[in-house]
């Protein structure tokens, strides 16, 4: 079994796994995205095994101020020495799409699974990677692509 890496590596991980440069301003094509976040959901981090809610994998979309936003989130839940809760730190990967009306007709959508939760991730990612959202964004060009890291 390989370690267990620090939340604080997620970033690298995810752009390791997908080839998505820092300095590359070019959006991948969905099925890219898709296959990443695939094999990230593999990688194990250094979070409770205990608290089965602590490393999460969010698919949504939703009209955003003129645009349209598409894509995942890995969140990692932060607790202190004694497993209380401190925050969340979340790895976005997001495509920013140009105003387009069937895109905004489908209103906004989440679709969490959690490690250890109990849906496979096989049957969440076979119904997120196959949703029709998909294969409307992919006939439009996105405005923008970007992977970030946050804390909330």
């Amino acid at each position: 079994m390989s370690p267990r890496l620090p939340i604080e590596a997620a970033e690298a991980a995810f752009r390791d796994l997908g080839g998505f440069a820092v300095d590359d301003p070019a959006a991948p094509p969905p099925a890219r995205l898709i296959e990443a976040v695939r094999r990230f959901a593999a990688v194990e981090f250094d979070v409770s095994t205990e608290l089965p809610d602590q490393d999460g994998l969010l698919f949504q979309y939703t009209p955003l101020g003129g645009s349209f936003l598409l894509g995942f989130v890995r969140q990692f839940e932060l607790v202190d020495a004694d497993g209380e809760h401190e925050g969340y730190v979340q790895l976005h990967a997001d495509y920013e799409l140009p105003p387009d009306p069937e895109l905004t007709a489908l209103g906004s959508y989440t679709d969490w699974w959690f490690r250890g939760g109990p849906e496979s991730f096989d049957d969440w990612f076979l119904r997120v990677s196959t949703h029709p959202v998909w294969q409307r964004a992919a006939g439009v060009t996105p405005a923008r692509f970007e992977i970030y890291a946050d804390e909330v």
